[in-house]
């Protein structure tokens, strides 16, 4: 017999609810449902006797499930605004990083000077914001919508159109020389092709989650 506090978990997880909302209900319901059994078996009824007339003591999983479910306060952010979340949080917060990595190279730069490592922490503050940073996001993504049992077109909508964002994002950094002025910029620029293609191989296995995630819910 399935544990009906574990059907009760993804009824509620499929329905909106916040995770750390279910996970702290149903563990008060499992208490509740140790104290009645002990009530019952107080009163001379066998454990396995007792464990039934408590879980009917409860209720059904339609009935602990319906105030939860329906009571909008109790629901996730990526449940109530998933376009927020998955789409509008992730590029907002690109565009945040990319701005401090930015930022953070500025403030080491003298005027007409640069340390000398300044040139390899360009390179790397680069690559990390178009190679790595998507790739971070799409993950976090895909985490975030299997945590939750969100539907699947958002997050995916979300992954595709950061890794795009982040194709069409160039950090240019050009240290300074004898003979030329340093330059720190932030461009946008047509998506490259093949880095487009690499990250969307390199998210592939979130992707992946997400479409097998989409049809178990079918």
């Amino acid at each position: 017999m399935p544990d009906p506090f574990a059907v009760l978990r993804e009824r509620l997880l499929r329905a909106g609810v916040r995770p750390r909302t279910v996970s702290r209900y149903v563990s008060e319901l499992r208490e509740h449902l140790d104290d009645l059994t002990l009530e019952f078996e107080a009163e001379g009824f066998p454990t396995e006797e007792a464990r039934q007339r408590a879980y009917s003591r409860l209720g059904s999983i339609d009935t602990l499930a319906m105030p939860m479910i329906s009571d909008r306060r109790f629901h996730s952010w990526a449940a109530r605004t998933p376009w927020a979340v998955f789409v509008l949080a992730p590029i907002v917060g690109y565009g945040l990083i990319v701005a401090l990595l930015t930022l953070a190279l500025v403030s080491v730069v003298l005027p007409g000077a640069a340390p000398g490592w300044f040139g390899m922490a360009g390179r790397a503050a680069g690559h990390f914001s178009s190679l790595v940073l998507p790739v971070i996001a799409a993950w976090l993504l895909a985490f975030t919508a299997l945590r939750q049992r969100s539907r699947p077109l958002w997050p995916l909508l979300g992954i595709v159109l950061t890794i795009a964002v982040a194709t069409m994002t160039q950090l240019q950094i050009q240290a300074p020389g004898n003979t030329i002025a340093g330059e720190i910029a932030v461009a946008l620029a047509v998506p490259s092709a093949t880095q487009l293609t690499a990250l969307l191989l390199a998210a592939f296995a979130p992707l992946l989650l997400l479409h097998k995630s989409s049809l178990a819910k079918s």
